[in-house]
């Protein structure tokens, strides 16, 4: 049965009316060029309308391959995602315990509640850095690593495939049972290749609403084939306990709406990455080359009696015997030996350079593209930092610490305070931290507990006087406050505070004081005294006044 197409006086379309539309012939031009095929560079730009998971989940297992692969053997994608991990967590991650007075029934104008405050969070900051810097490493499940090394583990998994995975166990036999198991996002995937549903998509499980409630992953990698059978089967682990304990953390941000897995942020680097990766050898090779071939020796003789000299006979000619005699009795010059070609003969040195100097540009302004791709500057991409002076080192830092600030959001929610809850909870469960009198219990109102300010890597100096005097001038100014300045250099005010004290303390045991310079901007700068003058009383020297 053939189906009839009417236009909108309800006239039958023709077949080649609608062949002539098809390819973009006798159409009218669209209201945005985006949706039409008029322009010559969209008539064969057709891409299909997909869904995220439509996107993804097709194509995530071969672009992670090759992103992996590219990481492994490409020094600039390398470079890229260890500047990453150096800012989301560098040497370690900070926890500053903020817990919210209004929901605890504290006061802060109350100097008593404050008090209660500043105890309660010091309790958590403590044990905090008791589970995490545990020297016997019963953070890890597997034993090897602490808190701040598994942090940078699932941070480079982060950067590079934009999720990461990680379940929460319990083993008994140090202060604190919980311990995080990290895991491959690669072992994630439907059971026994189950086909794409609603409610089971890249592993992960679903309810109605689309929350995530399980997730399904295999007990080994499936490269792992040295440890059959465990690859070919899989274990369903819940999201969390019926209290509401986190088990499984799945990190990662959805692109779009019902996405239930990530797609790597190199898929859109992965054919420019490696283009620029095999022009660089090229190049190399080519240089290598040119290196290789230091000399030539060329020949006047014509070509058949050059020939004819590699042919063996007897020595019939006088140059034959002359050579044969200087290949026996060599000339010395002062105990050098002096070179004795053969006649016609003479030696060219290869003095034509390679030229490479349209390289180092052509290589930049690819490197920029993915720097910014990236969210990293191009400097740090490829740490040539010979183009920049202050105020431009500044600005392209101001706009990769944004971005840095947004990637290190996002690894703390998904990653990070999944884990400090379920230790905090253990923490309350033990009666290692106790709640404040009268306030709610930590299984009541968790997120009252939970609150805190994630110290990361300090942001750094370009300018250290400028930047300190700056610092100065805005806690002077109370648009800034100390912890604020502490933070962007990757430190606690408590331990400043605590540190400073000590130091005070040490200073007076031995009768020294600490000495303020005059460029510290805490002193005034004697150079500047003849440069800010009072100005003088009106009173005294403005003799002119009408009514004087």
């Amino acid at each position: 049965m053939s189906l009839a197409i009417f236009d909108d006086t309800g006239t039958p379309v023709t077949a080649a009316r609608i062949a002539a539309i098809r390819q973009g012939h006798g159409e009218p031009p669209a209201a945005y060029q985006s949706g039409g095929f008029h322009a010559q560079e969209l008539a064969a730009w057709h891409p299909p309308m997909t869904s995220a998971d439509s996107a993804v989940l097709p194509n995530r297992d071969l672009s992670v391959s090759r992103t992996r692969d590219i990481v492994r053997n490409d020094p600039t994608a390398q470079s890229g995602v260890s500047r990453l991990v150096e800012m989301l967590v560098g040497a370690k991650l900070i926890l500053s315990s903020k817990p919210n007075a209004r929901a605890l029934g504290l006061d802060r104008t109350n100097p008593a509640h404050r008090k209660i405050l500043r105890e309660l969070a010091a309790a958590i900051e403590s044990e905090w850095e008791l589970f995490a810097n545990d020297p016997s490493k019963r953070f890890d499940a597997q034993r090897r690593l602490t808190g701040n090394g598994m942090f940078r583990l699932l941070a480079r998994t982060f950067v590079t495939m934009n999720e990461a995975t990680a379940f929460l166990k319990w083993k008994p036999g140090g202060r604190y049972a919980t311990c995080v198991r990290a895991i491959d996002p690669d072992r994630l995937s439907n059971p026994d290749g189950q086909p794409t549903s609603a409610r089971l998509r890249g592993g992960v499980e679903f309810d109605d609403d689309g929350a995530p409630i399980a997730y399904h992953v295999r007990n080994g990698h499936p490269a792992d084939w040295y440890v059959t059978p465990q690859p070919l089967s899989w274990t369903r682990i819940a999201r969390c306990t019926p209290s509401g304990r986190p088990v499984f953390i799945h990190g990662f941000e959805p692109d779009r709406e019902d996405q239930a897995r990530a797609m790597t942020p190199f898929a859109a680097l992965i054919k420019r990455l490696r283009m620029i990766g095999k022009h660089g050898d090229t190049e190399l090779a080519a240089a290598t080359v040119n290196a290789l071939f230091a000399a030539f020796v060329k020949s006047s003789l014509p070509v058949g009696e050059a020939t004819a000299a590699f042919t063996p006979q007897a020595y019939t000619t006088l140059a034959d015997k002359r050579l044969d005699y200087w290949s026996k009795y060599p000339p010395m010059l002062g105990g050098v030996r002096i070179p004795v070609l053969p006649v016609g003969d003479e030696i060219s040195i290869n003095d034509s350079p390679r030229q490479t100097t349209a390289f180092a540009d052509f290589q930049s302004a690819f490197l920029q593209s993915i720097a910014s791709a990236l969210g990293v500057s191009y400097e740090q991409l490829s740490m040539d930092w010979s183009k920049v002076n202050y105020s431009s080192a500044r600005a392209a830092l101001n706009e990769v610490w944004r971005h840095t600030q947004m990637l290190f959001a996002a690894f703390v929610d998904q990653v990070v305070l999944p884990i400090h809850y379920a230790q905090l909870e253990e923490a309350f469960d033990r009666g290692y931290i106790k709640p404040p009198k009268g306030a709610p219990d930590f299984w009541d109102m968790p997120g009252a507990y939970l609150r805190a300010r994630w110290i990361g890597p300090g942001r750094g100096y370009v300018d250290p006087v400028k930047e300190a005097q700056g610092a100065g001038l805005r806690v002077s100014a109370m648009i800034s406050t100390l912890e604020d300045e502490n933070a962007d250099l990757g430190r606690d005010l408590t331990d400043t505070l605590d540190q400073q004290a000590d130091e005070e303390e040490m200073l007076k045991e031995r009768g020294l004081t600490r000495t303020l310079s005059a460029g510290s901007g805490l002193l005034p700068d004697p150079s500047d005294a003849g440069n800010d003058k009072t100005p003088e009383s009106p009173s005294e020297n403005d003799k002119s006044r009408p009514d004087k």
